[in-house]
Order: C-alpha cells, then structure tokens, then sequence
C-alpha cells in the first residue's frame, strides 16, 4: 500500500514558494507514482518520460537556468503493470497517484460498466489525452486469413488480464460475430504472444500500442505478418459504443512487408486520482506542456511526440480534476 506523504497546507505554502522563485526553503518532497503498462508496450516508456517531465527534486538547477520545469520537490516513477484495468482498480485502493489508460476503459469505470461489476469508480478524474493507441490485429502471413471473421477456431490472444487490451478485443470480435467458444483464447502479454507467433503456436494476436510499435517492428523482420483490418461499419459500431474510438490507416511499410491497413484507434488519456492536491496536477501539466520538454518527448518515444496541448482535451472519457481545469483555462482551452 502505498503511503503518502499529507499535502497540508504549509506543504502547500512550501510548494507555492518555490513555484513563485522564493529560494530560501527547500520544497517538500512528494512521491508520486504513475501506473504505465507491460514492459515493452508503449505506456511504459511514455510514462517514464513524463514521469521525468514532471519531477523536481530539491537541489536541482531551476527551470530558466536549464534544469527541471517539474513540480518543486516532486519524484515521480512510472510503475509497470499489466495496463488499463489493473491502473485504475490500483488508483482506487490508493496505490497509484496517477495512471495512463484507454479511454474507453476509463468510461466503463466511471460507469461500472463491463468488468468493473456495477461498481462506479468515482475517484477517477483526467489530466490530459495523450496520443492515440492503433488496435493492432496481428496474424502470421502463412495462416492465410483475410479478415477477422476467419480467426473462428483459431488460436489467438487477446491480452493479459487486466490489461485495456483484453475488453476491447472482445469486443471487437463480437461485432464480427466471434464469442468466446468461437476461438481458442489465450491471455498473455505482447511479449509472449510475439514469441508464440514466432514459434507457430499461435495464429493472431490483438495488440493495443501507439504506431510503429517496436514490439511489431521486430517481429516482422523475423517472420511474415499481417495486419487484418476492421471494416467502416464496424468501426462506427464499436465508436458508438465505445468512448475514444477513432479511424485510422496503418501506412504501408510500417512494419517490414506488411500492407496498408484500416483499422481503429483508442486514445490514451493520463487519469489522476481525485485525492491527489489541485496543486500538483496543476503544476504537472505545466511542466509536462513546457517548451523545454517539447524536444524530450519527440526523442524519447514516437508515442510522446504525439503529446500536444492542442490536443489535450481531444475525447475525454471522465471529467477533469479540479488542477487540470485551472491549467487548461489559464491556457484559454477552458471558458469559465
């Protein structure tokens, strides 16, 4: 469990202080953990870099002198998990500050929708959209399938327990008629399903990641892939269902010898817990949106380079915590 430090208001007045340049009083230190995703998968290293983005710890040069824009006193880590669900299942028992997570899968929690079993998670409040996530359906080239209705009676994994990847798999091959008997499923991560398409022991696998996904990059320069792809009426099924849907094509040559590709995308969006102070969001997302860490992001992870304040409330699926409306209004992307 994790155990915080209380943010009381002379923590506050500390905070404030060095904000505003006062250099006589060292800032409070604050751990802040944000859960990420598998190792390997995009949320991982993404969260590792806006984990960075935001911290301070004391002692560090100033931000006009080239040092850290983060919050003053702040040490945040990006934490690997298995994704989506177990991030906010984690969020609610107060074990994570902070979370990247499927917008869809944030829309089912507030609403105690699908596996969340009626149960509202009310503590859940946005930051900010990230970047959109492509729903990578993944088969060797040599199983001859040309759609996902063919993935009947075959082998295929849909995502580790507790992962975004998983609900949206299910429904995705709902809506081309495939329950769960219709397939032998498997659960386990990209890592291992990369390794068992490799191998032969796996026909297809679904894969939730930002584009070009390393994982993909190098599997297909070890065996022939495919992506199979997700028609417009089911794309527009699944976007009216599900919050944070959106079109997209997967350009030819992403991934070595495999062909262009529709298909679909859910955007990533960074979900704080509602107990985490005002002040810290807020200072967050200065930092995060900062002019110095622009270039960090953009070397750091082709997922982070899509990273934009322009885009920040593209698609939210819950409602803003109270330091991230303060931010976005002082940027003028909130009207009172």
């Amino acid at each position: 469990m994790l155990r915080r430090r209380p943010f009381t208001l002379a923590a506050a007045a500390t905070f404030l202080a060095a904000a505003g340049g006062v250099r006589g009083q060292a800032p409070t230190t604050r751990n802040f953990t944000i859960g990420s995703g598998p190792i390997g998968g995009t949320y991982f290293p993404v969260a590792g870099l806006i984990a960075t983005a935001i911290s301070n710890p004391p002692g560090g040069r100033p931000c006009d002198a080239g040092g850290s824009c983060g919050v003053p006193g702040l040490i945040a880590e990006a934490v690997a998990t298995q994704g989506s669900v177990e991030n906010i299942k984690r969020m609610a028992e107060g074990t994570l500050d902070a979370a990247m997570v499927q917008a869809d899968i944030a829309a089912a929690a507030l609403a105690g929708d699908e596996m969340f079993d009626g149960k509202p998670v009310t503590i859940l409040r946005a930051a900010a959209n990230l970047f959109p996530e492509t729903v990578h359906i993944v088969a060797r080239r040599d199983r001859n399938l040309d759609s996902i209705a063919d993935l009947r009676g075959r082998t295929v994994s849909l995502g580790e327990q507790g992962s975004g990847t998983l609900p949206l798999a299910r429904a995705l091959l709902s809506a081309y008629g495939l329950g769960r008997r219709d397939i032998v499923a498997d659960y386990i991560s990209p890592q291992a399903a990369s390794h068992k398409l490799r191998e032969g022991t796996l026909d297809a696998f679904i894969m939730v990641a930002g584009q070009p996904a390393p994982l993909l990059v190098g599997l297909a320069r070890q065996v022939e892939i495919e992506l199979l792809p997700v028609t417009a009426a089911v794309a527009e099924r699944l976007r009216g269902d599900r919050p944070g849907i959106t079109t997209l094509t997967t350009p030819a040559g992403m991934y070595q010898g495999v062909e262009a590709c529709d298909g679909i995308a859910v955007g990533s969006q960074l979900m704080v817990s509602n107990s985490v102070d005002e002040e810290i969001v807020y200072g967050s997302l200065r930092a995060l949106f900062h002019p110095s860490v622009r270039s960090r992001l953009d070397r750091g992870h082709p997922a982070a380079a899509l990273i934009t304040l322009e885009t920040a409330l593209h698609g939210l699926a819950v409602p803003l915590h109270a330091g991230a409306k303060r931010y976005y209004k002082e940027r003028g992307l909130l009207k009172d």
